[in-house]
């Protein structure tokens, strides 16, 4: 038996299909919530708050090896609490579950934001770079947890590490399906800004953990990179594909960095979810270059273009529309 935890999510939906098309028909997935778009390809579904760790161990018990996806993503202060339970804690207790009942290899989702920068460069050895500080609440947890997995000696673990996901088979609409369907819908004058991003298609994310968990190295961590895109291609792509016709208005750097300053205080009046903050910005402005070289040489990692995920991605939003659930 196989456990995904988080297989509702984005990431998790699109590894479950993956593992089930190969072949790996005993799976168990950890899903709170309505999670029809999984069903045909697990063998369980379970309820399982990672922060109780009875509920763990009962999802753990009797599995070979372990996915863990399973977390929180926010970039709104007022969520640290809830992030370190979910992303720290939880993380601690399926390493404490899998110990107990004999995992052979825990796969660990973590992040790119985990990484902290160094010079514009980021590869897995910034993870250990303790000059390097995390500022953002996610990334924060993402970061001492994936420390404690490292850590970890007792149990086979690998990590990888994705950067921003995009692509079709977005169920519960993610933060970047909702960037597709504002810019699938709306024409008319569009802002941007000039930053960038790298972007991977959610399909290679997914075959990107199931590379490192049949070739990865024990103890090791793998960043699954995709291509670097700035935000005006990002959208002028999607509109293309979408057959709408947007104008694109360049806003000052300055500008956006002043709403992204006072953001925090405008969220937390409304009660909105973060968009945009002062650590957002400043990646997307800093050019910073992500490396999956030792992906692709040491787990075969090959990303398509990101032309074509953006293509895809538009079909599939398309189809869902019109009622169906196209493959693409």
């Amino acid at each position: 038996m196989i456990l995904v935890t988080g297989a509702r999510g984005h990431i998790g939906g699109a590894l479950v299909k993956l593992l089930h098309d190969k072949g790996y028909g005993s799976l168990r997935v950890t899903a709170n919530g309505p999670a029809r778009h999984i069903e045909q390809y697990a063998k369980e579904i379970v309820k399982c708050d990672v922060r109780d760790g009875k509920a763990v161990d009962d999802a753990v018990r009797g599995c070979s090896d372990v996915f863990h996806m399973a977390g929180l993503i926010s970039m709104s202060p007022r969520d640290g609490g809830i992030l370190r339970d979910i992303n720290v804690g939880g993380a601690r207790n399926i390493i404490r579950s899998c110990k107990t009942h004999g995992v052979r290899r825990l796969v660990y989702v973590s992040s790119v934001h985990a990484l902290p920068e160094n010079r514009s460069i980021i590869t897995e050895n910034n993870i250990y770079n303790n000059l390097c500080g995390k500022k953002d609440a996610y990334g924060q947890t993402k970061y001492i947890a994936t420390l404690e997995m490292l850590a970890e000696k007792d149990i086979d673990i690998v990590v990888v590490y994705p950067t921003g996901v995009i692509g079709p088979y977005d169920y519960r609409s993610s933060m970047s399906g909702i960037m597709f369907k504002k810019y699938m819908r709306e024409s008319g004058r569009q802002p941007y800004f000039d930053g960038q991003f790298d972007f991977i298609d959610v399909r290679d994310t997914a075959d990107g953990i199931y590379r490192a968990w049949k070739y990865g190295g024990k103890g090791e961590g793998y960043i699954l990179a995709g291509e670097q895109c700035g935000i005006k291609k990002m959208i002028e792509q999607i509109a293309l594909n979408a057959n709408v016709r947007c104008r694109l208005t360049r806003v000052p750097v300055l500008l956006v960095k002043a709403c992204a300053k006072f953001a925090p205080l405008f969220y937390n009046i409304t009660g909105k979810t973060p968009v945009i903050t002062t650590d957002t910005v400043s990646v997307m402005l800093s050019g910073v270059k992500i490396y999956c070289e030792k992906a692709r040489a040491e787990i075969g990692f090959s990303p398509r273009p990101i032309e074509d995920t953006i293509r895809d991605t538009v079909k599939w939003y398309k189809s869902m529309e019109n009622g169906g659930a196209e493959s693409v």
